[in-house]
């Protein structure tokens, strides 16, 4: 294995861990659900994100990984100065960023309290804020990680 997959792999045991322990802490009902997900949740996102970046980078097959890693196709185009065209496993990553679960995973989470104006108007009531929900967490890590499964696989037949 190499060192950028294994950092992501890495990232995803780091964040199963955290899932695990957030999981413990909101059956045991001692804090409010909603504290402990705004404790845990940023946390579990930026664990997905890294795993994703140096998957990103294993991909674009960087020797020398930086301190830390792109969080996007475009980040990665950017910090390692690619050049088009890239590889097929990267312009899948970066349609998936487009729309769905990636570009709800890395679109960047509005603070505690903050609202966000409504679709369709500026005369709509704002939508409060997005809440944090274990089930979401769940999905993105599983859907990081079977992403990651399929299309390192792609990478031993190099």
């Amino acid at each position: 294995m190499s060192d950028g997959l294994g950092r992501a792999n890495r990232k995803l045991y780091h964040a199963s861990i955290l899932l695990q322990m957030l999981e413990r802490e909101l059956a045991r009902e001692y804090y409010p659900a909603s504290i402990v997900l705004e404790a845990a949740a940023p946390a579990i996102r930026l664990h997905l994100l890294d795993a994703l970046g140096w998957f990103l980078l294993e991909l674009a097959e960087v020797s020398n990984l930086p301190e830390a890693p792109p969080h996007s196709v475009a980040a990665l185009k950017d910090q390692c100065k690619l050049q088009e065209p890239i590889r097929g496993e990267l312009v899948e990553i970066g349609n998936l960023e487009q729309q769905g679960w990636l570009k709800a995973l890395q679109s960047e989470p509005l603070r505690p309290g903050a609202s966000q104006p409504a679709a369709g108007g500026a005369n709509l009531l704002a939508v409060a804020d997005q809440a944090w929900s274990l089930e979401q967490l769940r999905q993105w890590a599983t859907a990081v990680d079977e992403l990651i499964d399929r299309l390192g696989h792609g990478l031993d037949e190099w």
